[in-house]
């Protein structure tokens, strides 16, 4: 052990053990220590020059006994001097609040949830995050505290739909504070919140109102994001493509349903094709033939219109 580490170690172990005791003697600390005699004296020297300590000599006593000053300050200032021995605590990265993690717990519920059930959780999500904002100190709590409050805060604006400014407001504050903590997965998750909040306003801008409309909005989204995981891109183009062809599957597969049925599907071709509408085949293509069942004809059955004229109730035919 280097001397300024023994040193540290002497200086630490005498200032405790003073505290703990309050009056001691040389021949105590070094039984509480397992120091030896000569260093503790020394320290202990130093600590009655510095005011911290105050020598007694009692008839009928050989060694002198040492306690603390009665001054509050001095105890105090002794108290603190033990504070440079130890590594300061670790800072909180995430918030430790029961009511946050509760409030991410409601809010994951109400993603999942409809109608008047996801309204009464997000009211409850509200009151909760309030709590923790006040439980975790608000704003004196570390960056990277508050970075993921804000966040959830915006994720609750953002499911609330009410005021789409102020969710997106809440996040870019969040992601500043993210990035600066040098925190990447969280500034990713912020983003895809961002993303999300930038396709409901083009679908509110279009007035997309059906589910293809908004999905290509989301689809544009996506394609002018500047970086999006490769799962969602697969899903991306997939879709996209999807989207393309969607229309002509439906039409073809409705088209060759018709087909085994009546002859009439010739003229209904025939009337589609004067309207210009496109992508309707001339017949039923190879890919979305189906097999019949086998307890079916392969030919539909000529059914005859039976002639009323000759059938009366209750009489056969003559």
């Amino acid at each position: 052990m280097s001397p300024q580490a023994m040193h540290s170690e002497v200086k630490l172990k005498v200032r405790q053990n003073a505290l703990l005791f309050r009056q001691f003697t040389i021949s105590q600390l070094v039984r509480a220590t397992g120091l030896n005699p000569e260093s503790v004296r020394t320290e202990v020297q130093r600590l009655k020059q510095e005011g911290f300590v105050v020598a007694e000599h009692r008839p009928g006593q050989r060694e002198a006994v040492y306690r603390l000053s009665d001054d509050p300050e001095k105890r105090l200032e002794l108290s603190r001097s033990l504070e440079a021995f130890y590594p300061p605590p670790p800072e909180r990265s995430r918030p430790t609040a029961c009511l946050y993690q509760a409030a991410l717990h409601t809010l994951n519920q109400a993603e999942k949830a409809k109608g008047r059930q996801r309204e009464e959780l997000l009211a409850q999500a509200a009151h909760q995050l309030e709590g923790a904002w006040q439980a975790e100190g608000a704003s004196r709590a570390p960056d990277p505290v508050q970075a993921h409050l804000l966040r959830e805060r915006g994720r609750l604006a953002y499911l609330q739909g009410t005021n789409l400014d102020q969710a997106r407001q809440l996040l870019e504050q969040a992601r500043e504070k993210f990035a600066a903590a040098g925190l990447e997965s969280e500034v990713r998750l912020v983003d895809e919140y961002l993303l999300c909040l930038e396709a409901r306003r083009r679908i509110g801008a279009q007035r997309a109102i059906s589910s293809t409309e908004q999905a290509r909005c989301v689809l544009e989204v996506m394609k002018d994001a500047p970086s999006v995981g490769p799962l969602a891109q697969l899903l991306a183009d997939l879709a996209r493509d999807l989207s393309s062809t969607t229309t002509e599957l439906v039409v073809a597969a409705v088209y060759q349903g018709m087909s085994g049925i009546s002859a009439q599907v010739e003229e209904l071709r025939l009337e589609l094709k004067q309207r210009d509408i496109p992508r309707i085949p001339e017949r039923p293509t190879q890919e979305l033939e189906r097999p019949l069942p086998s307890f079916l004809p392969s030919k539909p059955p000529l059914i005859l219109p039976m002639d009323l004229t000759r059938q009366r109730r209750g009489k056969p035919n003559a």
